[in-house]
C-alpha cells in the first residue's frame, strides 16, 4: 500500500509539471441583439479527429468562462453551445503556455426559417433543467458497462456499493428511453447494459409526484435516462455466465434483452451460493467473487442478498416487458420468482451490570432459512393531452418459509458459575399473500396554475405460520426449577390498508397560492393466534393456552385536513403556513375475557416551511400512537425465563420535529455540498420497564414517559477533477452523527440513556486513461451508551474501516482486479476477532471477437480472515455478536456477451 500512494504521488506531480506547460483560453459570451450575458453556456474543449471530450466548463452569471491545462501541439477545437442559439465552432492551434483570450463572444438566436447545419454534437448540453451528455465524446474501454461510463460524466458520482449520486444528490430511478427497467434498482442496468449502446444520458428533475413543481430544485431527487443508439432499438443484447470453485462454489447466469422499437423485453436469472445478492458489478462485469464476506457488506441488487452474515444460496429469475402504445400509453410487467436459502451460526456474549450483580450470558444459534417468492408487478400510464395524466401500479406477491433455528444459551453470575443452561430448537412454516396498488389522477385546470391531484392507494395482506418450539432448561440454581417447554402455535393475520386523498391548488395571485388536501385513511390488522402445550401423557399439542393466544383487531380511522398557504416572497424565497387537522377513531379490540380499548383523537397541528435558495426549513408536529400488542393486558410468556406484560392504560403520545437542509452545488468547479439535520422532541412517548433478577428472569412491560428525543445532523463535500481526458479524480469527505435519548427503567433504577452514533469517511476516486482505476474509502465510527440519575458505566465503541478497489487494464486483454477490506474493532473482549484483512484478486483475459468472451480466475478471501463481529450496550448492559461468513475460495468464471442487430 506504501508503494502505491507513493507512486500515485509521483504520478501527480509530474502531471502537475506538465501540466504547467498547457495552454489556456477564456472569455465572455453575450447576446448579440441584447448584449447581456448569458449564463450556463456550454464551452467544450474537444479533438478535432473523433470529438472526444478533453475538458469543459459552463460560464458564470457574467457570461465569463476560463479553461486551463490544455493540451498544447494538438488538433483541437472549442464548440460553444446553448439552447436556442446557433452553436459556435473554432478551430484551436496551441502552442506551450499559450493563453488565448477570446474577448466578447456574441452568440446569435435560431430563427424560425434558419436551415440548421449538423456538425459535431457538444458533449454537454444544458436544456432548462435537463443535462444531456453526448456519449460519443466520453471514451470508454471496449467491453465497459454503463456504470465505467457514468463514472466519467462531470457532477455524476458512482459510489462502491453502485448507489449513484448526481451533484451529491441520490438518484431517484434510472430508466432506458424513458421506460423503467426492472424496477427501482440502478444496478441491474448500469452493471449489466454495455456503454456502447447509449447515445445520450439525460438527466433531470424527477417531478413524478410534484407535476405542479411545488418542491424547489433543491429539495427533489435526479433520474437519469440512458438513451440508446438507433441500432439497438431493434437488436438483441444480452451475456451469459457460468463458474465452478473449491468448496463446491458455483454461479450461473444471465440476462437477455430484445428490442424492437417501441417493445423492450428483457429476461434475467442467476443461481450461486456465494452469499452475494442479485446482479452487481461483481456478478456481471468483474464475474469475480468480491464483496461476498457478509458482515460488512451493503445489501445490492433486484433479487435479495443479506448483508449481516450468514451463508447465502440463492436462484432466481425473472422478465420485464416494456411498451409504448404512441406517445400517450405505455405499460410495464415485471415478475420475479426467488429461492433463497440461508444457513446462519452466530455467537453472542452479554454483560449485565444489577445493583451487586453481574449476569453474564453466552449463546450459540443456528438457523435454516428457505425462503420462496413470486412477485408480479405493473404500470399503466396514460397521458391522452397535456392536460391529464393518469398513472395505476399493481403489485401480487406470494411467498413462503421454512425456518429450523437452534440454540444453546449459558447464564451464569459473579456469585455462581453456572446458573442454568437450555437446548432450543423450533420450526416454522409461513405463508404470506399481498396485493397492492397505487392509482394517480393529475388534471391542469383553467387558470394558470390551477390543479387537482387525486391519489388511492390500497394493501391487502393475509399470513399464516405454524410453529413448533421446543426449550430444555437445566437449572442449576433452587430459584428457577428444572422444565421442558413444547409447545405449538398456531397464527393467522390480516391487514388492510386503504387511502383516498384530493389535492387542490388555486393560485390567488402571481405570489400567493392555496393549497388544499384532503385524506382518508382505513387501517385494520386481525392477529388470531391459538397456543398449545404437549400432553406428556398423550403426546399430542392439546393443552390450549388461553392466556398464551389472543384475537386482536385494531382498526383505526384517519380524516385529515390541510389547508396551506404559498406565499412566494421573491423568484428565490417561498413561505408556507399551513394547518393540519386530524380526526383518528382507533379501535382496539382483544379476546373475550378482556374490555375492548376505544379512542378517539382530534388534533390541529400546525407546518410551516421555508424554502431559499440552496437551503429549506420545515417544522412537523404529529401524534404516535401505542400498537395493541403493548396494551394488551395479559402476561405473555416466551420461554421459562423471558414474558411481558401490556398496559392497557397506554396514552399516545406527541411530537414536535424540525427539519433543515443546506445544498450548494457550484458546477463550473465542480464542487457539490450537502448539510442536512432532523431532530424530534417527544412527550408521553411509550418506553419499556423491565425487571430481571439476579438469575437472568426477566418480565418486560410498558410506561408513559416525557422526555424522548432522537436526531442526527450530517453532511458531505464533494469534488471533481474531470476536465482532463487522462485524469478522472474525485473526493468526498462526509460525515453523520444520530443522537437518541429516553427514560429507562431496570428494577427500581429509572434514568435516562443517551446513545450517540458518530461517523466520519473519506473517500477518493482515481481514473487514468482506463488503465489504472483506483477507489479508496476510510470510515471512523464511533457508538457511545451512557446514562443519567443512575449509576452505570459508560459503553464506548469504536471501528474502523478501509476498503481499496484497484483495477489495471494490462497488457492488453488483460484485467487485474483487487479489493482490499481492512476492519478494526479494538473494544470487543477476548473470544471474538479485533480486525480483519480481507483480500480478494482476479485476473481477467478477454477474447473471442470484439471481446465477447471473457475467462477470469479469483480468490475470495486470499488471507482467510473474512469474519462479521458488532458490538453495543443498553440497559447497563453490553452485547457483543460474530456471525458465520463466507470463507475463501477460488473461482474460475467464463462470461460471453451476445449482440444481434437487426437492419431496418
Amino acid at each position: 500500500m506504501k508503494k502505491i500512494i507513493i507512486a500515485l504521488l509521483l504520478l501527480t506531480s509530474t502531471n502537475h509539471i506538465y501540466a504547467q506547460n498547457k495552454a489556456s483560453i477564456k472569455g465572455v459570451i453575450l447576446d448579440s441583439i441584447s448584449k447581456a450575458p448569458i449564463e450556463h453556456v456550454t464551452v467544450a474543449i474537444v479533438y478535432t479527429k473523433d470529438t472526444s471530450l478533453i475538458s469543459y466548463t459552463i460560464t458564470d452569471s457574467k457570461g465569463h468562462f476560463l479553461l486551463s491545462a490544455l493540451p498544447a501541439n494538438k488538433q483541437t477545437k472549442v464548440i460553444i453551445s446553448f439552447v436556442g442559439y446557433n452553436t459556435i465552432r473554432r478551430n484551436l492551434d496551441f502552442t506551450s503556455s499559450t493563453t488565448k483570450d477570446f474577448g466578447k463572444i456574441l452568440m446569435t438566436g435560431h430563427s424560425l426559417n434558419e436551415v440548421i447545419i449538423q456538425g459535431e454534437r457538444s458533449p454537454i448540453v444544458i436544456k432548462k433543467d435537463t443535462i444531456e451528455f453526448n456519449t460519443e465524446a466520453f471514451k470508454t474501454r471496449p467491453n465497459a458497462v454503463v456504470e465505467e461510463l457514468l463514472r466519467k460524466l462531470p457532477g455524476v458520482q458512482v459510489n462502491i456499493d453502485g448507489s449513484i449520486l448526481v451533484d451529491g444528490k441520490p438518484i431517484s430511478k434510472l430508466m432506458i428511453d424513458g421506460k423503467d427497467f426492472f424496477g427501482s434498482d440502478p444496478k441491474v442496468a448500469t452493471r449489466n447494459l454495455d456503454a456502447d449502446m447509449i447515445d445520450k444520458i439525460q438527466v433531470y428533475d424527477d417531478r413524478e409526484n410534484d407535476p405542479d413543481h411545488k418542491l424547489s430544485t433543491d429539495q427533489v431527487e435526479k433520474i437519469i435516462n440512458l438513451k440508446l443508439k438507433n441500432k439497438i432499438k431493434k437488436s438483441t443484447l444480452g451475456k451469459i455466465y457460468v463458474g465452478g470453485g473449491t468448496r463446491q462454489r458455483y454461479e450461473a447466469g444471465g440476462i437477455i434483452s430484445s428490442f424492437r422499437d417501441t417493445l423492450q423485453v428483457s429476461l434475467i436469472g442467476l443461481s450461486n451460493n456465494l452469499t452475494k445478492t442479485g446482479f452487481s458489478r461483481e456478478d456481471l462485469n468483474n464475474m469475480g467473487g468480491f464483496n461476498r464476506g457478509g458482515g460488512d457488506q451493503t445489501g445490492e441488487g433486484t433479487f435479495g442478498g443479506n448483508s449481516w452474515g450468514g451463508m447465502e444460496k440463492i436462484t432466481s429469475a425473472g422478465f420485464n416487458i416494456n411498451n409504448d402504445y404512441g406517445t400517450r400509453l405505455k405499460t410495464n410487467l415485471v415478475y420475479f420468482y426467488t429461492n433463497t436459502n440461508t444457513k446462519r451460526e452466530s455467537k453472542h456474549f452479554s454483560e449485565q451490570t444489577l445493583i451487586d450483580t453481574v449476569l453474564s450470558s453466552s449463546s450459540k444459534n443456528t438457523s435454516d432459512r428457505n425462503e420462496y417468492k413470486h412477485s408480479l408487478g405493473g404500470l399503466i400510464e396514460w397521458k391522452p393531452d397535456t392536460l391529464n395524466r393518469l398513472r395505476y401500479e399493481p403489485k401480487l406477491n406470494f411467498q413462503s418459509n421454512n425456518n429450523i433455528n437452534g440454540s444453546q444459551n449459558e447464564n451464569f453470575n459473579n456469585f455462581n458459575p453456572k446458573l442454568y443452561e437450555s437446548i432450543g430448537n423450533d420450526t416454522q412454516q409461513t405463508k404470506n399473500i399481498g396485493f397492492s396498488h397505487n392509482f394517480s389522477f393529475y388534471r391542469k385546470l383553467k387558470k394558470k396554475g390551477e390543479s387537482i391531484h387525486i391519489n388511492h392507494s390500497l394493501a391487502l395482506n393475509e399470513n399464516a405460520t405454524d410453529a413448533f418450539l421446543n426449550n430444555n432448561l437445566t437449572s442449576y440454581t433452587n430459584d428457577i426449577p428444572s422444565s421442558l417447554l413444547s409447545r405449538f402455535t398456531d397464527q393467522h393475520a390480516k391487514s388492510y390498508s386503504g387511502n383516498l386523498s384530493v389535492n387542490y391548488n388555486y393560485p390567488i395571485s402571481k405570489k400567493v397560492r392555496v393549497e388544499i388536501t384532503s385524506d382518508s385513511r382505513l387501517r385494520s390488522n386481525n392477529d388470531f393466534l391459538k397456543t398449545f402445550d404437549k400432553n406428556t401423557i398423550t403426546d399430542v399439542y392439546d393443552i390450549f393456552l388461553a392466556n398464551q393466544s389472543n384475537d386482536l383487531t385494531r382498526q383505526i380511522f384517519t380524516q385529515s385536513f390541510n389547508p396551506q398557504l404559498n406565499y412566494q416572497l421573491n423568484p428565490k424565497y417561498t413561505f408556507k403556513l399551513g394547518l393540519n387537522a386530524t380526526y383518528q377513531d382507533v379501535r382496539n379490540k382483544f379476546n373475550s375475557t378482556v374490555n375492548d380499548i376505544n379512542k378517539t383523537y382530534l388534533n390541529l397541528f400546525p407546518a410551516i416551511e421555508v424554502n431559499g435558495p440552496g437551503f429549506s426549513v420545515n417544522y412537523r408536529e404529529g401524534l404516535e400512537l401505542p400498537s395493541i400488542w403493548q396494551l394488551q393486558p395479559i402476561e405473555r410468556i416466551y420461554n421459562q425465563i423471558s414474558k411481558s406484560v401490556g398496559n392497557p392504560g397506554l396514552e399516545a403520545g406527541k411530537s414536535y420535529n424540525i427539519g433543515a437542509r443546506i445544498y450548494k452545488n457550484f458546477p463550473r468547479k465542480q464542487i457539490n455540498f450537502n448539510l442536512y439535520s432532523s431532530i424530534t422532541l417527544s412527550e408521553n412517548n411509550v418506553v419499556q420497564r423491565t425487571i430481571i433478577d439476579g438469575t437472568g428472569v426477566n418480565t418486560r412491560s410498558y410506561v408513559n414517559r416525557d422526555g424522548g428525543m432522537r436526531g442526527h445532523i450530517g453532511g458531505n463535500i464533494g469534488k471533481q477533477f474531470k476536465k482532463s481526458q487522462n485524469w478522472k479524480i474525485g473526493l468526498n469527505t462526509s460525515a453523520f452523527v444520530y443522537m437518541n435519548k429516553s427514560a429507562f427503567f431496570l428494577n427500581t433504577d429509572e434514568g435516562i440513556q443517551q446513545n450517540y452514533d458518530f461517523s466520519v469517511s473519506q473517500s477518493v476516486d482515481l481514473n487514468y486513461r482506463e488503465l489504472l482505476s483506483l477507489n479508496t474509502s476510510y470510515r471512523l465510527r464511533k457508538s457511545i451508551a451512557n446514562y443519567k440519575n443512575v449509576d452505570y458505566k459508560s459503553v464506548n465503541t469504536n471501528n474502523h474501516s478501509l476498503t481499496t478497489n484497484i483495477s489495471l487494464r494490462w497488457p492488453k486483454k488483460v484485467i487485474i482486479d483487487g479489493r482490499y477490506n481492512f476492519n478494526y474493532n479494538p473494544q470487543v473482549p477476548d473470544g471474538f476477532t479485533k480486525s480483519t484483512n480481507i483480500l480478494n484478486l482476479s485476473v481477467s483475459l478477454l477474447m473471442q471477437e470484439k471481446d465477447r468472451g471473457q475467462l477470469k480466475l479469483s480468490v475470495y478471501d486470499l488471507l482467510d480472515q473474512s469474519t462479521s463481529v458488532y458490538q453495543y450496550g443498553y440497559n447497563n448492559a453490553i452485547v457483543v455478536g460474530e456471525q458465520n461468513v463466507l470463507k475463501q475460495y477460488f473461482l474460475l468464471t467464463y462470461q460471453y456477451k451476445l449482440n444481434i442487430f437487426k437492419s431496418k
